[in-house]
This record gives C-alpha cells, structure tokens and sequence, in this order.
C-alpha cells in the first residue's frame, strides 16, 4: 500500500511535489487475523482507513505477536513430529533389511539410515 504511493510524498506542509518541506510521516503498522487464522501485518499511512481484503480482525501487536510465536512453535513441533517419523521409517526398513540378509552399506543406502548397526544402541 505505502509502496504505491509517489516519493516523495505529496502531503501538504510535506517535500516534494506537495509543497513545504516538513519530514515524512511515520508509517502506520496495522496488525491483521483473518478468518482463517492467518496473520498480516499492513503498512499505510496517517490517515488511510485500513480495508481487509477478506474477512477479519485488527489486532493488537501484542496479540499479533502471541499468534505468530503459537503459530511457530505449532509449526515446529509438525516439523520435528515428521522427521521422528521418517527416522523411525529409516530404521526400521534398515533392520528388515539386514533380518533379511542384505549387507549393511546396502541396507544403508537403500533405506537412507544414518544411525547405529543393527543391535548397537540408538
């Protein structure tokens, strides 16, 4: 939105093209929920009515804030929940590999398991 309008800016008592020579106006942050959960952050400046493009909330920073570090650690814990399960499948395809007689590099590269032999701890 703040990137559309010209610079400089032609604010009255502004620079530029609107006469004065006063400094810029400060941005205005707008912090966002939508509907669906997620989160914006709008840039406008003084005076310019935040509009949603879709149905929500303007919230506070503090709550924007909350959302996001929520939303982030949810985010994380998936991440790690998935690479648990995929170094559990590795694993376990790399033991039937070797229960069925298939040398340990083999079994290695077939699975893609890093871990410890067969029978070691790990």
């Amino acid at each position: 939105m703040i990137d559309a309008l010209p610079w400089p800016w032609p604010w009255p008592g502004g620079g530029g093209d609107g006469g004065g020579g006063g400094p810029a106006p400060e941005p205005v942050i707008s912090y966002v929920q939508y509907d669906d959960g997620t989160l914006a952050k709008m840039t406008t400046g003084p005076g310019i009515d935040v509009v949603l493009s879709r149905p929500g909330r303007l919230i506070t920073s503090e709550e924007y804030d909350a959302l996001s570090a929520a939303m982030t650690q949810a985010h994380d814990a998936k991440v790690q929940a998935m690479r648990d399960a995929d170094d559990a499948r590795k694993q376990n395809t790399y033991r039937d590999l070797v229960a069925a007689g298939i040398p340990d590099a083999t079994a290695r590269d077939l699975s893609g398991y890093e871990g410890p032999a067969k029978g070691q701890a790990g």
